[in-house]
């Protein structure tokens, strides 16, 4: 139990206890219990599914072999795939025997592989055929990465083995007498994700199975889960990888939905699985709300299934929201607040309560304050400050980076989210601004400083500040303010194209290039970002 503090927000006591288990234990217990169930995954795409028996016995078999193999507690393995029915097979076989996970994104180029891995140093990695050529150029340029294996492959490849081939050949088939590991899940790290924090360069939280088992209990409880009767269909889109997604899935499994998967989001995909597949509840990013508020593709679908939307990794427009609403007959849109640093929603809108632009109140075993950013005295109702929060979702911090993890965790175990905003009398949370300096483009996370750090490298380029410019419906585009060289030319285009090129999508200076003759900065010398977007230059070129 957490000491009572004046101006802090808790969250109701749990409807199921948070046990001595682990991550792996919790859901073992649960793919277990769910194997009557005939499809716990089902591929859209390829029109193929995995059993809720299936996935339990790959994950024991998997175990085994990994076990029997010779990997053991605290050894690293990565999982860079696309979405697919076997994503989760070896996170949660890892986890069965105390292994640390560390999902990246596939979409990466070698370079940021090269970085993001560099931060884990998988030994292990599971991969798809998609992507098999790109993690052995990352091998082929580290020197921590021993093997890889297939997850959808029958025969191996390059010399590469297939999943099927490296269970075959050291399991010995029989799991009747498997049981999990048990380890201290307060202490042990059970996942390394992928964040930029508040700013900088990505950087690895390290999530215990404590983090992630109130997770599950969340997923269990009607004030912060979504569907909560095994069997009942969901549609899930969002990258695996990515904290958003990971977690959620990880909950459905819990419940024992039934989970229609994306490989990638498409819109006449998304809405032809709603409707073929009774669809009743999807979890989404503004950019999705706001296209089923506004397309005319959704009129040709019918989406009567739905029951439930809810939204989160950005802001959500009121506005969009209400008209999302009106348009598919819903009571509201379920929206929630939470950082790869905490886990998953720490903040979650109740089913059948609804306030216009609310977050939510707190989660189950959470505590959450608004704090002056100054003197960091927590601040009564209706009084804007820093959100930050506090509990058993709140992560060990950072891989190897002390300082950075002080700078998000203070000494009294608060995280401070960088997001401005405030609570109103009935303890409703919103967000009004943002202190950090992440852009976030369609749910994705794109780092200012990481853009310039490369853009820096350019010869052309003497000083550059990267923002992101508002827009509708990805929230954010990246745009550069760039300073040239002096005797140097370089135009817009060039910019541009040269950053595309050492870059993944979703960093792409999507909202232009402009021109400038010096860089605002305050007196530490940190570019003063806010400053950049007043400014409507009458001097740029835009690409």
């Amino acid at each position: 139990m957490m000491k009572r503090e004046k101006n802090v927000v808790y969250g109701p006591e749990p409807l199921h206890p948070l046990e001595d288990l682990t991550a792996g234990e919790m859901l073992f217990r649960a793919l277990r219990k769910h194997s009557h169930l005939p499809q716990a995954l089902v591929d859209v795409y390829g029109e193929e599914w995995i059993s809720y028996k299936e996935f339990f016995e790959a994950t024991c078999l998997l175990a085994q072999s990994l076990h029997n193999c010779g990997y053991k507690m605290s050894d690293v393995v990565s999982i860079c795939a696309e979405n697919n029915k076997r994503f989760f097979v070896p996170i949660i076989a890892a986890w069965y025997i105390g292994m640390i996970v560390a999902p990246v994104n596939e979409g990466y180029i070698p370079d940021e592989l090269c970085k993001v891995m560099g931060i884990s140093r998988p030994q292990l990695v599971f991969c798809t055929k998609n992507i098999l050529n790109k993690v052995l150029e990352v091998q082929s340029r580290t020197d921590f990465i021993k093997r890889i294996i297939i997850l959808d492959a029958v025969e191996n490849i390059h010399g590469c083995e297939s999943l099927p081939n490296f269970i075959s050949r050291y399991s010995d088939g029989n799991i009747a007498n498997f049981k999990p590991l048990h380890y201290d899940p307060v202490e042990q790290v059970a996942a390394i994700l992928c964040s930029s924090g508040t700013t900088g360069l990505p950087k690895g939280v390290m999530q215990t199975h404590q983090n992630i088992c109130v997770r599950l209990i969340h997923a269990l409880d009607p004030r912060a889960g979504t569907q909560l009767i095994p069997g009942v269909t969901v549609l899930v889109y969002l990258p695996f990888f990515h904290a958003f997604g990971f977690s959620i899935n990880l909950g459905y499994f819990m419940v024992g939905l039934r989970v229609i998967m994306l490989r990638r989001f498409d819109q006449e995909a998304f809405l032809k699985a709603i409707q073929d597949y009774e669809v009743r509840s999807v979890i989404n990013v503004p950019a999705i709300i706001l296209f089923l508020s506004k397309s005319p593709l959704v009129d040709k679908y019918d989406l009567s299934s739905l029951r439930e939307l809810c939204c989160g990794a950005a802001p959500l427009a009121k506005e969009v929201a209400e008209v999302a609403v009106k348009r598919l007959n819903l009571p509201g849109i379920r929206c929630g607040f939470g950082l790869t640093e905490s886990t998953s929603a720490n903040i979650h809108s109740l089913r059948d309560e609804f306030k216009s632009g609310s977050l939510g109140r707190v989660t189950p075993l959470m505590a959450a304050k608004i704090a002056d950013r100054e003197t960091g005295k927590a601040l009564g109702p209706n009084q804007v400050g820093e959100l930050c929060v506090k509990g058993p979702m709140v992560s060990k911090g950072y891989v190897n980076n002390v300082e950075a993890t002080k700078e998000a965790i203070d000494d009294d175990g608060w995280l401070h989210s960088g997001d401005f905003g405030y609570y109103d009398e009935d303890e409703h949370f919103y967000v009004v601004d943002r202190y950090k300096e992440l852009i976030k483009y369609k749910g994705s996370q794109v780092a200012p400083a990481e853009l310039e750090e490369i853009l820096l490298k350019n010869p052309c380029i003497r000083d550059v500040a990267v923002v992101g410019i508002p827009d509708l419906e990805a929230g954010e585009l990246p745009s550069a303010f760039v300073v040239k060289q002096p005797g140097k030319e370089i135009t817009a285009k060039e910019v541009y194209d040269y950053l595309a090129e050492r870059v993944s999508h979703t960093k792409y200076l999507r909202g232009g290039v402009r021109f400038v003759d010096s860089i605002p900065r305050n007196v530490t010398g940190k570019i003063t970002r806010k400053e950049l977007l007043k400014q409507l230059l009458e001097k740029s070129s835009k690409l």
